[in-house]
């Protein structure tokens, strides 16, 4: 598991602030700040959410888009509160980013990763702005966004939700409304990832029933987008959140997973097995050297020998 640090700490508007530190899987420190309101000031005012609050498309966007306090998303002239993120939601949605992320380096067909920007959902005579926590655009989509847009004025090819599953209807919202309205408007691969594991769910667009989404199949706990080729995670591991480094010798990930990183251990490796070579040719060197110390003595001493016994013959012969 990765390292998280958790330091709260009043501010001056007494807000309680969560700052937090976490370790991604490439060692790299990641910082987010959770800022919850405190109870225990008398004098302390926060605004309520307005939720269910009936405004106009407009007035979303001026008022209510960026609201500091609430998230906020809309369905025909409804606000819709979003649910408020746990830290596992946070180590989850850090985890899948690191996949993506160096899936792309290597797989460059998707413009970048996309959290939290609103793109409109127009359904027949439904209208809705969904703010996913993470989305991705492919190369491939036409409508590619500029730097300066506050939303996105096209589909996501790829819509990934976090779900904490504290409420009924924020289940039901992911589960059901959300995963109709993104088939329906064309949204590629929706995936639902529950900090709980109860809901979690991966899917694509059929080819058989338009606009309609089934379920990608995990293969031994493996997911593989059709939408992505070769990208591939295994269910298990995005609750585990092991190191990154870990699996770069594990057949699923190590075809895209920290590609520079798996060529420096494999010339270190290679290194390390030409001094390997390098020290067994040298002891095989200096075996053959004490070998050949030993056969030029023993043919010494055999010398010395057929010398001492032709002596010896060379004496009886005289006596004889």
């Amino acid at each position: 598991m990765e390292t998280l640090t958790l330091d709260s700490n009043r501010s001056t508007d007494n807000d309680v602030h969560y700052n937090s530190q976490c370790k991604n899987n490439n060692d790299q420190l990641h910082e987010f700040t959770v800022k919850y309101p405190s109870n225990h000031s008398q004098d302390f005012h926060v605004d309520p959410s307005h939720d269910g609050k009936h405004v106009t498309e407009q007035e979303y966007w001026d008022i209510y888009y960026e609201d500091p306090e609430f998230k906020y998303e809309w369905k025909n002239g409804i606000l819709e509160e979003k649910e408020m993120p746990v830290v596992g939601d946070f180590m989850l949605k850090f985890f899948f980013e690191s996949l993506i992320d160096e899936y792309l380096k290597s797989n460059p067909i998707g413009l970048f990763c996309i959290e939290d920007i609103a793109f409109k959902l127009k359904l027949g005579n439904d209208l809705s702005i969904r703010r996913p926590d993470f989305a991705l655009i492919l190369t491939s989509n036409t409508n590619h966004p500029e730097s300066t847009d506050h939303s996105y004025t096209g589909t996501y090819d790829l819509c990934v939700e976090i779900l904490s599953d504290s409420q009924k209807k924020y289940v039901e919202k992911d589960t059901i409304i959300k995963k109709d309205e993104y088939a329906k408007v064309g949204v590629k691969e929706y995936y639902i990832i529950d900090n709980k594991q109860k809901h979690t769910a991966f899917y694509t667009l059929s080819d058989a029933r338009k606009n309609t989404f089934k379920k990608i199949k995990p293969v031994k706990g493996v997911i593989h987008s059709k939408i992505l080729p070769g990208f591939q995670f295994r269910i298990a591991d995005l609750y585990l959140q092991p190191n990154l480094k870990t699996l770069i010798e594990d057949d699923v990930y190590q075809s895209y997973l920290l590609l520079d990183y798996q060529l420096q251990c494999q010339r270190a490796k290679s290194a390390e097995q030409r001094a390997e070579s390098a020290e067994q040719r040298a002891e095989s060197a200096e075996q053959r050297a004490e070998s050949a110390e030993q056969s030029a003595l023993s043919e010494r001493k055999a010398r010395l020998k057929a010398e001492k016994e032709l002596e010896r013959l060379k004496k009886m012969n005289k006596n004889n």
